[in-house]
């Protein structure tokens, strides 16, 4: 039984979850949160701190490429400080160095409308070159939702 499903490392009960253990690195399944507001999203993969220089280069890629002004944009709103080279300890906290946004897997980065799709994938591609993280593209799916009101 311990070579099918595998014993946790000092224990005596099988480690069922085999997905979940930390010998294998496997990571959890992502849960986007799906906004569909405008035609394309780009989604997160994975959770990092991305700086606010890095989304400002992709927002321009996705603007050359789409030809459009139609774009929702994460902020970067976390400040992270810097003290100057050459300081020594002590004398309190460094100044400002740049902003950067916490983004969780399956969070929002880019929302943008084409009428292209080949132009949009052009644009998702080059956004993935310059952004330091793992990115899910999620085209909107033509039907409308339907909300249930009769029960």
């Amino acid at each position: 039984m311990a070579a099918v499903i595998g014993l946790a490392r000092g224990s005596k009960v099988p480690n069922i979850l085999q997905c979940c253990h930390r010998a294998t690195k496997t990571p959890l399944p992502v849960r986007y949160k799906y906004r569909d507001q405008l035609k394309y999203g780009i989604y997160a993969a994975q959770p990092a701190l991305v700086k606010d220089c890095a989304l400002e280069s992709a927002r321009l890629c996705i603007m050359r490429a789409t030809k459009t002004r139609q774009l929702y944009m994460v902020k970067a709103q976390v400040a992270k400080t810097k003290k100057p080279l050459g300081s020594r300890m002590g004398k309190g906290k460094g100044k400002i160095d740049h902003y950067v946004a916490n983004v969780k897997a399956g969070k929002i980065l880019f929302e943008f409308e084409c009428d292209s799709e080949p132009n949009a994938l052009e644009a998702f591609k080059q956004v993935n070159h310059r952004l330091p993280i793992r990115l899910h593209l999620r085209i909107k799916p033509p039907e409308k939702k339907e909300i249930w009101t009769n029960f």
